[in-house]
């Protein structure tokens, strides 16, 4: 059995396009108040250590566009940041994230947690399915699932997040 390659958990910046990037950021940061009171407390716990907004000691106070502005930067540069923001994002997503989930099984893809902690071991894993492109999943899906109005972009990031594999690298959200 071979080991598994890890990749640096920022490496999902080369596939995230910076508009999209900044629409999940600002709908995290707008939604945040719909999660449990322990998710809200650890996600604020966590977005004070790792953002920082010029001029305000505490960054959740800071005007939405500079919070996102900020997130945005602390997303690309820090590997620490992308579990908490992701799985934070599924949590808000629930109902999206455990249908893409079971949609995944029974594609018999090698399903991982809505959620994880950073540990610098860790990260994405170097392993896509073969000659499996964003166009082809996104297409699969929505024959599977005719009725849903999805956005593209999300789907993809959900796959990404929750199957921890990351495509080639001439992909992009």
């Amino acid at each position: 059995m071979s080991e598994i390659e890890y990749l640096p958990y920022k490496t999902i910046n080369v596939f995230i396009n910076r508009d999209y990037l900044h629409q999940v950021l600002e709908n995290i940061l707008i939604n945040k108040g719909s999660l449990s009171k322990e998710n809200q407390i650890a996600f604020s716990k966590q977005f004070k250590q790792h953002i920082k907004v010029l001029g305000f000691r505490n960054p959740l106070v800071a005007p939405i566009p500079l919070q996102v502005r900020a997130y945005a930067s602390a997303f690309e540069e820090k590997d620490d940041v992308i579990p908490f923001t992701l799985s934070t994002w599924a949590q808000i997503n629930a109902d999206f994230a455990e249908e893409v989930r079971s949609w995944m099984e029974k594609e018999d893809w090698h399903v991982l947690p809505l959620e994880r902690q950073f540990d610098e071991t860790e990260g994405f894993i170097n392993e896509w399915p073969n000659k499996l492109t964003f166009e082809k999943l996104t297409k699969k899906y929505k024959k599977d699932h005719p009725n849903d109005e999805i956005n593209e972009d999300d789907l993809i990031l959900m796959v990404i997040w929750i199957s921890g594999q990351l495509p080639p690298e001439d992909s992009q959200l």
